[in-house]
């Protein structure tokens, strides 16, 4: 509430009282936000910067009693944190920018050019850890609209998840596929190009699919630790709506999980 006073036109008298009434409830929203998006960051950057200080310290003072092999151990150590801390940093500047108000132009895509290469480097990281990845797409998949290097990383992240929590044996599908619509002359006219990735993984608890998308949730912490930097879904969420699309989560705990989206077609005319 702010309350002023109303003057004469000399602004010498008071004439009234002005009271003004203005709801900051989505300000407030915003700048407890931002204070918790710092926050975690500092968190998140500190953990790295101490363990990669503290090893190297060790290093430097220490060094002719410690055996080769710790020496290596060491500087593995602090490498594996380096990388930590940089996929961290480009994890936030990442979001930042889908969060701002940028503009790219569009580009035609074909997904049949795209997918297969990102699945080669999966493919190797599945391989090791014993599971199937499996690609599904359709014959019919026509050229969509989007932003090229952003649905890479949205496939790469979403890929990644599911190879985190899907154990030996099981099996991780990438689908795409059209979605189609029965006109008023009952023809079917494909509208979009869906995408599925579904994972025989841990599954999701109902009452942790709200905040998957929050920043640095990991719900692994729940159970067990898995490096990351929480901030992966996030991302993903924001690459989708910056391509007008929302991204839905279908999850039963201890089964599995499937994340699907749909990219509009190049034109609507198909």
């Amino acid at each position: 509430f702010i309350i002023t006073t109303v003057l004469d036109h000399e602004y010498h008298i008071i004439t009234g009282i002005g009271i003004i009434i203005k709801d900051i409830t989505s300000q407030i929203g915003l700048n407890e936000a931002k204070s918790q998006f710092i926050s975690n960051v500092s968190h998140e950057l500190r953990t790295p910067l101490f363990n990669i200080r503290s090893f190297l310290e060790t290093l430097s003072e220490y060094r002719d009693s410690l055996s080769e092999k710790q020496q290596v151990e060491f500087l593995d150590i602090a490498s594996q944190e380096t990388q930590r801390l940089t996929h961290l940093v480009n994890d936030v500047l990442d979001l930042s920018r889908l969060e701002s108000d940028f503009i790219d132009s569009m580009e035609i895509i074909e997904l049949h050019d795209i997918v297969p290469s990102i699945l080669q480097t999966s493919h190797i990281r599945a391989s090791q850890q014993y599971l199937h990845l499996i690609l599904r797409m359709s014959g019919c998949i026509f050229p969509i609209r989007g932003y090229n290097y952003l649905l890479i990383q949205v496939f790469s992240n979403l890929i990644g998840n599911s190879l985190k929590f899907t154990s030996a044996d099981g099996r991780i599908f990438v689908k795409i596929y059209p979605v189609s619509l029965i006109s008023h002359n009952s023809l079917h006219k494909i509208t979009k190009i869906r995408v599925e990735i579904l994972d025989e993984g841990s599954g999701i608890q109902k009452f942790d699919q709200a905040r998957i998308y929050d920043r640095f949730v990991r719900l692994e912490n729940n159970v067990h630790t898995i490096e990351g930097t929480g901030l992966g879904l996030s991302i993903v969420k924001n690459i989708i709506n910056k391509h007008q699309s929302k991204i839905l989560l279908y999850s039963e705990f201890g089964i599995g999980s499937s994340f699907l989206f749909d990219l509009e077609l190049r034109d609507k005319k198909n």
